[in-house]
């Protein structure tokens, strides 16, 4: 048998005031106000903190070890490097740009990261879901200039040279407005907006994306000249082309892109298999574009064969030009969905790499870098980027470590650009299609994300599927909205329709489980406890009040006015008899319960069920005797600190009398859920039921005091205890003291009173002449002194 530790808790049951005064609770203070001061205040060592917050270089370069790393940084970033000029012209593509945008998009940015980057194996670069985004603007806005119909003899430029130019800035001037907004999130501290992207939106959204590119780029492997569509269902339109096209496949371009994508998807699987052995990873994709750039130029292929190819790279870097701002009107929603979709591909991997090598990522910082990196290099038309994924892995795999492996990228990307360009004009172009094919294949396996998410999660399989065809099917801006405002449904979802559950004591411990749960869980008589596990707000306050109303059984305000029709008709009732009942001496004998009834009665109620006139009813005595009527001793009838509330003894009789309500799960409470709270203690405590609250956690207690909640006299503190178990023995300890009193005052009260309906009885000789006591009611108020007799 399993040994199991025991344990004895003696203790006295606590409530939450009991247990502050007696270990002396402290009063913490929250000085804002200083916190602000030491935020904005001025200071060597402030000045020191922002500096190497706003510039991590300053932090990791005076620490970096030349001999143990500088030679790996070199080669793994050479060796990146060949990755990333290939790609970047390949993802150029699929931003309806010239491939030559890629290599600017490979350089610029990374100069500005290099210093303000905290992700240390991370290189920004091209990312195919940014650049398809980047490429439905593009196409949008292109759509809406005519002047490329013509030659341009001025400029002495071909009509495609000036459609690249123009396509190239409005790339730009997306660029920029995406960098503004960035920045301006880094600066306010948005960093946080991640947390808030479910891994299960950014992985439908994603598979989304990869199936959108796959369909891009099928025009390229095969060689079709295709409309660009923009727009809903614009892939969907994309696909029929294709598939009407295909009889006019260009078959060289086919073998090109077949031959590509087999190759190097046999080197990557040897790189992943045999990673551990390998010094870094064979840079397959630039070996395979300077075979297929020689074959395809010395064969002259792309004359022969027609086929698509790179074309013309200008060498050199292009001048700085300024964005084109009064489009930015209209590119609003897409460069918001730029700046948060780039900002979490590039947090996410970097968390994902850091936690590997055990460092921390500034959230903020990364926003920041990426803003002031896409910023610098707007101004050369270069499109957005965010983490260049295969890229920053081969940096990883080849052992870098630090930002220098992402200046050895740069460099090698500088080499091209100045010297090397103009030998990639025969590139076929469905080489780099079938590069960027086959580094989509594990995105592409995400496909089978909603078969394991259904058995485990239906809601984050729902998150799924809504922003995988949300994306798909309306474009990936509208997938990005569509898919975090449905996220953020299930969040209130989840917190709102949270299921609250009625709970047993397991024999006679503190544990308390659910009765369906557990059969030796039993309820205790006279009390019910419902457990609630979500914050309380005015999303879901509505529902826990018919969540309570549903586990207690019963709605307190429709008790309350079955209570009041209840003694209303009792009251009706006996006037009813006493008029038919013949007047003897003139005197009405009056009952204690017809007393009671006539009391609640003359206390009017507002619609809150409080009274309306508080003036102290003064009660007498009036004793009939033989010798006459002899006005008693004035006392109380029935005094209001002991009597029981007729609305408690009428009719319908509730069978508890305390409710508990477990609060260890509501992490907070906001002021509409303290009004409901309140308002439901109140209603319970006027039909005879007490609420007591179990479990609060300190800043849920704070709140409901900052809120008001124990000023409207709804609950009192002392209602309030530390454990479900402290709630259950205080109530247990007053039921019983409350029951000895009552049976105290019965046997008192037996003694005292006693109405006799025959006063001249002489067959019984323990009968006795008594008194006969009649109850008279005096009211002190303006209109005189009445007595009933």
């Amino acid at each position: 048998m399993h040994f199991r530790p025991r344990y004895i808790v003696d203790r006295s049951a606590y409530s939450i005031p009991e247990f502050d005064e007696e270990y002396q609770k402290k009063i913490r203070s929250y000085p804002h106000s200083q916190k602000a001061k030491k935020l904005f205040s001025c200071s060597t060592a402030r000045l020191k903190a922002l500096l190497i917050q706003f510039f991590p270089i300053i932090a990791w370069l005076p620490k970096y070890n030349i001999k143990k790393s500088l030679i790996f940084d070199i080669i793994s970033g050479i060796s990146a490097g060949t990755i990333q000029v290939p790609q970047g012209m390949a993802f150029a593509l699929l931003a309806s740009l010239p491939p030559v945008n890629g290599l600017y998009s490979s350089f610029y940015p990374l100069l500005v990261y290099f210093f303000l980057g905290s992700i240390h194996h991370m290189v920004p670069g091209t990312f195919a879901v940014l650049s398809i985004i980047v490429g439905s603007v593009v196409d949008a806005q292109m759509e809406k200039i005519d002047k490329f119909q013509h030659f341009n003899e001025t400029l002495n430029k071909t009509m495609i040279e000036v459609m690249n130019e123009e396509r190239m800035k409005i790339a730009g001037t997306l660029t920029c407005l995406t960098a503004i907004i960035q920045i301006c999130l880094g600066f306010i501290q948005f960093g946080f907006i991640s947390i808030y992207l479910s891994e299960s939106f950014i992985r439908g959204f994603m598979t989304a994306a990869g199936l959108q590119i796959l369909i891009s780029l099928l025009k390229y492997i095969f060689g079709l000249n295709i409309h660009a569509y923009n727009g809903p269902l614009a892939i969907i339109y994309t696909f029929i082309d294709i598939c009407k096209n295909l009889p006019k496949t260009n078959v060289a371009s086919l073998i090109f892109a077949l031959i590509t994508g087999i190759l190097l998807f046999i080197i990557k699987e040897i790189n992943v298999r045999f990673k551990h052995k390998l010094p870094f990873p064979i840079p397959m994709e630039i070996v395979l574009v300077i075979v297929t750039t020689a074959v395809s130029g010395g064969a002259k292929m792309p004359e022969k064969y027609h086929i698509d190819v790179v074309g013309v790279i200008p060498l050199g870097l292009p001048p700085p030009d300024a964005p084109l701002v009064h489009l930015w009107s209209e590119m609003v929603g897409p460069a918001f969905s730029l700046a948060i979709v780039g900002y979490v591909i590039n947090l996410a991997v970097g968390r994902t790499i850091s936690a590997r090598h055990g460092y921390d990522v500034n959230a903020n910082q990364e926003m920041l870098a990426l803003g002031f990196g896409n910023f610098f290099g707007s101004f050369f038309n270069i499109h957005v980027i965010c983490c260049a994924l295969s890229v920053t892995l081969a940096v990883e795999g080849g052992g870098g470590s630090s930002q220098f492996a992402s200046l050895c990228v740069v460099l090698v990307v500088f080499v091209v650009l100045m010297a090397l360009g103009t030998y990639l004009e025969p590139l076929p172009k469905a080489v780099l299609g079938a590069l960027i094919a086959v580094n989509l294949k594990n995105t592409l396996l995400q496909i089978t994300d909603p078969y394991y998410l259904w058995k485990k999660s239906k809601l984050d399989c729902c998150v799924w599927i809504v922003s995988f065809l949300s994306a798909f099917l309306l474009g990936l801006p509208y997938g990005v909205a569509v898919g975090v405002g449905f996220s953020a449904l299930v969040v209130v979802f989840q917190t709102q329709f949270r299921n609250g559950h009625l709970v047993g004591q397991i024999g006679s411990s503190d544990i308390y489980k659910n009765p369906k749960v557990y059969e030796k869980a039993k309820e205790i008589s006279g009390i019910k406890i419902i457990t609630y596990c979500s914050p309380l707000y005015f999303a879901n306050v509505e529902f826990f009040r018919k969540k309570v109303i549903k586990k207690s059984g019963f709605d307190p305000a429709k008790v309350l006015i079955a209570k009041k029709k209840y003694l209303k008709a009792a009251k009706k009732e006996a006037q009813e008899t006493e008029n038919r009942r013949p007047s003897n001496l003139c005197t009405k004998q009056v009952s204690l319960q017809e007393l009671v009834k006539e009391v609640e009665a003359e206390t009017s109620m507002d619609c809150n069920n409080n009274s309306v006139d508080e003036t102290p009813r003064i009660s007498y005595i009036t004793v009939n005797t033989p010798n006459g009527l002899h006005e008693g001793t004035q006392k109380p009838a029935i005094d209001p600190e002991n009597a029981e509330d007729p609305i408690k003894l009428a009719h319908p009789i509730i069978d508890i009398h305390t409710l508990i309500l477990d609060m260890s799960g509501v992490c907070f409470v906001d002021l509409m859920g303290i009004k409901v709270l309140g308002k439901m203690c109140s209603n319970y405590k006027k039909i005879g039921v007490t609420i007591y609250l179990a479990g609060i956690r300190d800043q849920v207690y704070e709140d409901m005091e900052n809120g008001g909640m124990f000023d409207e006299g709804g609950l009192e503190r002392s209602c309030l205890f530390l454990s479900v178990h402290d709630a259950v023995l205080y109530t247990l300890a007053k039921s019983n003291e409350n029951t000895q009193d009552a049976a105290k005052e019965k046997a008192s009260g037996a003694a005292a009173v006693y109405i006799n309906d025959d006063i001249s009885s002489d067959e019984n000789d323990n009968d006795q002449d008594l008194e006969q006591v009649m109850f008279g009611t005096m009211f002190d108020n303006n209109v005189g002194d009445h007595t009933i007799l």
